[in-house]
């Protein structure tokens, strides 16, 4: 009898569940994980590169209004989230002889490291609006070519192995990985603002060189050291329509709250995500751009190390105490790093800057890593009860929920920026009011955020006990995975 995945369990709490080792045959090689990870650190380039030089080199260095920024960071996203859903489709239908999602990975990689580059050729001598229109049509074009290598990319990662805990695992490694590229991206504004070139027009554009190459290298050995699997009966399923797909990826529940967890912590931060740098420039450094670009690098340099250590820790704590668990642990330590802001932003000791990112970090290390691991378990359960196994579109409808919680906290953020009075023209001498609304968007707009996604993630309805049970009536249903 099939199980009802939209039927909650007991509580962890009250029966400690069993710990289930994992079987040889489900462990992944280590180079395997690495090459799935070497994706992850293309996609973490490519998804963060343009926010981490948009608002510092459109706003502080060409002028522009702050909303267009806004609007330049939303509105690709925007249009990225509505496509995905048509790739992870075509990737689940794909029956070509390399696979269902490579030839879509090979494509895209090579798309977004040329448009990336192309992107910040944007011409200085144009208005403000011809600057905008640029910016917009050519990232709307990059952003297509990286969602079609991160959609069938993702969708690989949740069928490369089929045990609980090895998926932690797989997301864990890809998590460090990840984290110690990103540490590249706490320093592309120092980076731009180097001696070495006239301008910070001129110094995007260098880096805008350098990363290109990165992004599409590490992409593309993910497409060559990646295999991929899948199950028998796929490769003579018949495709299924755009619409059923999503409709039945909108009526799993566990799908929904864990979407809706991820959505919450993306919304929250990303909306004001620019107001650190800010803060740093304008309050802790009064108008210092040089010194606060260093503040700001070393600020994110402690997030991605911290990171680094918090990764294992992380996977060590989810087979333990459950991924439930461990994810509203760090969510709540996430919190805390939020609300110390207040305390830790000072003129007098600028470096206690550095100490609410090392909390946010873990709550953060602990979303990206878990909540892939129980995207996978959900695949599983969805499979259950449709009898499809659509990892792309899963994956797709994921990934749409977090980009719709980017598209509007990036169109807030432009908004939120005016809203405090900030006024580019006047350099160091922002107001008193500016800055302390600043400070309390700043603490306010995350720390509700995360407190809605901790309430999510406690209804969270899969459990190590339940996710074994359905993978035993899976492969009782149609046996075991075969590589691609």
């Amino acid at each position: 009898m099939a199980l009802n995945t939209n039927q909650p369990v007991a509580a962890p709490e009250a029966h400690r569940p069993e710990h289930h080792l994992t079987r040889t045959e489900d462990r992944l090689p280590l180079g395997e994980k690495a090459g799935y990870s070497a994706g992850g650190m293309s996609y973490t380039l490519m998804g963060n590169a343009i926010g981490n030089m948009g608002n510092v080199v459109l706003n502080i260095a060409l002028g522009m209004n702050p909303v267009l920024v806004g609007l330049l960071m939303a509105i690709p996203r925007f249009v990225d989230a509505l496509i995905d859903p048509i790739i992870g489709a075509w990737s689940d239908n794909c029956r070509l002889r390399w696979g269902r999602r490579k030839p879509f990975m090979f494509v895209g990689a090579l798309g977004a490291g040329l448009f990336f580059v192309i992107l910040w050729m944007l011409p200085t001598g144009w208005s403000e609006m011809g600057q905008f229109w640029y910016f917009l049509v050519l990232s709307v074009i990059f952003y297509l070519f990286m969602s079609l290598f991160a959609v069938p990319w993702g969708a690989l990662g949740l069928s490369m192995t089929a045990d609980y805990h090895e998926r932690t695992r797989l997301m864990a490694t890809n998590t460090f990985m990840c984290a110690g590229v990103a540490i590249l991206l706490s320093w592309l504004y120092a980076l731009i603002k180097l001696p070495v070139f006239p301008d910070s027009m001129s110094g995007a554009r260098w880096v805008s060189v350098g990363m290109a190459v990165l992004m599409t290298g590490l992409a593309l050995g993910s497409v060559f050291l990646c295999r991929e699997k899948q199950i028998i009966a796929q490769s003579s399923h018949k495709p299924e329509p755009l619409f059923s797909q999503i409709k039945a990826v909108m009526a799993n529940r566990a799908f929904l709250v864990l979407g809706g967890t991820v959505f919450f912590m993306c919304l929250g931060v990303f909306s004001i995500s620019s107001l650190p740098v800010y803060i740093a420039i304008y309050y802790i450094f009064g108008g210092d751009e040089k010194a606060a670009s260093m503040l700001i690098g070393w600020g994110g340099t402690v997030w991605q190390v911290g990171s680094l250590f918090f990764v294992p820790l992380v996977s060590m704590v989810a087979t333990r105490l459950g991924k439930r668990h461990t994810l509203i642990i760090a969510m709540a330590l996430a919190l805390v790093g939020n609300l110390i802001k207040w305390f830790c932003y000072s003129p007098a000791h600028p470096f206690l800057f550095l100490i609410p990112p090392a909390f946010i970090a873990f709550g953060f290390c602990a979303l990206w890593t878990i909540t892939s691991s129980m995207l996978a378990d959900v695949c599983d359960f969805h499979e259950l009860k449709t009898g499809n196994r659509n990892e792309g579109a899963l994956n797709a409808m994921y990934g749409w929920l977090i980009k719709v919680g980017s598209t509007i906290a990036f169109a807030l953020s432009g908004l939120l920026l005016n809203i405090t009075g900030f006024k580019q023209s006047l350099g160091a001498a922002q107001g008193e009011q500016t800055i302390l609304t600043m400070r309390l968007m700043d603490i306010g707009i995350p720390s509700l955020a995360v407190v809605a996604a901790i309430a999510l993630a406690w209804i969270y309805p899969i459990s190590e006990n339940r996710a074994y049970e359905v993978r035993g009536e899976l492969e009782r249903r149609r046996g075991t995975l075969k590589g691609a």
